[in-house]
């Protein structure tokens, strides 16, 4: 993946401004030039996505490489552009998922690397991470991977609980569980190492 794109904020190009439907619609027909400029649009959200589940850059560049082969075979089941967005979510997501589960039957002996703040990808319209702070990162990555993943989609990509059961393929209920579980648990530790400032 292009270090220039994973650092271009996505406010430059926002996922619902793209090529749009015409764009998906040359890419399908085998149009590379198109595919790239979908794969260039879309690349700095599923980077940050994966990174943030990983909290390894090498992780989170051969997921995105991944799913964007992936998705070049999948062209012909993607409809248009939301489907495409909705997809590429999913995808992500799950690749991510079953990476954490793989790591967990095979554990890791390479300590968890953490990115500096000013080389990270910007992920809101604002320019700023609402996931910001390295304290808060690195508490990211002690959730579960499913509970990781609900936050993740939840305050990084601004669904809905009923949008990320559709994603995550779980009830609504086990998502509002996650989040809640999460939420509460972050804030003990934030609280708990303020405290012990």
């Amino acid at each position: 993946m292009d270090a220039q794109h994973a650092n271009m904020s996505l406010t430059e190009r926002p996922l619902e401004a793209t090529s749009g439907d015409d764009g998906l619609q040359r890419a399908r027909q085998g149009d590379l030039a198109a595919f790239d400029a979908l794969m260039r649009e879309h690349e700095p959200r599923v980077f940050s996505i994966a990174l943030r589940f990983t909290g390894r850059r090498a992780d989170a560049e051969e997921l995105a490489q991944d799913v964007f082969v992936k998705l070049h075979a999948s062209l012909a089941q993607i409809a248009d552009g939301t489907h495409l967005r909705r997809w590429l979510l999913r995808t992500v997501t799950h690749r991510c998922l079953n990476r954490l589960r793989d790591e967990r039957r095979r554990p890791r002996l390479v300590p968890i690397e953490t990115l500096p703040a000013d080389s990270e990808p910007a992920v809101t319209e604002s320019g700023t991470d609402p996931l910001m702070g390295t304290r808060l990162r690195r508490l990211l990555l002690e959730l579960s991977p499913e509970a990781r993943a609900v936050v993740l989609l939840r305050f990084q990509e601004d669904l809905d609980p009923s949008d990320i059961a559709t994603v995550l393929a779980m009830s609504v209920n086990t998502v509002k569980s996650h989040l809640r579980r999460s939420l509460e648990w972050l804030r003990e530790q934030c609280t708990g190492e303020d405290h012990g400032s």
